[in-house]
């Protein structure tokens, strides 16, 4: 049974420009506890600048009225969280590298297409971030904690992380997983 959301994603590909994850510039988070319904760029510093008390039972602040309790929350070790942006899609024509000056010939470049390649790159980079919540801290349930397993998970599926020839990595990120790589032998 697929739903919405799965058909969606199979609709498109996404490609990260990788030299924008080593110019970004380090970045502030807060993980609030609002939903926001519009999914443009905001100039959020202007609005919230938060006047955080330390207590004895964790971080203090105030939003809007409202008594919120936070923990700062660290990246998992070796990894680094990037804030990412959609780039427009104007310019998606022809051919692209997608992998910058890596590619050497090597691979085929794929066709780009209207409406089914999106491009997102860095804008910020952060090693841990401040979550909040409603008069109370997050507690384990908080779906923040369920998304800093998945790294562990993935190492623990796929093994430690290899060293291929060409430095790049199944996902095109930062691994390579040995399981694609068998696959990729075998085919």
């Amino acid at each position: 049974m697929e739903s919405g959301d799965e058909s969606a994603m199979e609709k498109q590909r996404v490609h990260v420009r990788p030299a924008t994850l080593h110019d970004s510039s380090p970045a502030t988070l807060h993980l609030l506890p609002c939903e926001v319904l519009a999914n443009r760029f905001a100039p959020v510093g202007r609005f919230f600048t938060p006047a955080i008390r330390q207590g004895a039972d964790g971080l203090h602040v105030s939003f809007r009225g409202r008594s919120l309790r936070g923990e700062e929350v660290s990246v998992p070790p070796g990894l680094t969280g990037y804030v990412m942006v959609t780039e427009k899609r104007e310019g998606l024509i022809g051919k692209q590298d997608f992998r910058g000056s890596e590619n050497n010939g090597e691979e085929a470049q794929e066709p780009l297409e209207r409406g089914f390649d999106q491009f997102i790159g860095a804008t910020g980079s952060f090693s841990c971030f401040t979550v909040w919540g409603l008069e109370t801290v997050p507690g384990p349930e908080a779906k923040v904690w369920g998304a800093l397993t998945w790294p562990t998970l993935a190492a623990a599926v796929c093994g430690p992380p290899a060293v291929h020839s060409r430095g790049d990595s199944c996902c095109r990120f930062t691994h390579r997983c040995p399981r694609t790589e068998n696959q990729r032998a075998s085919s």
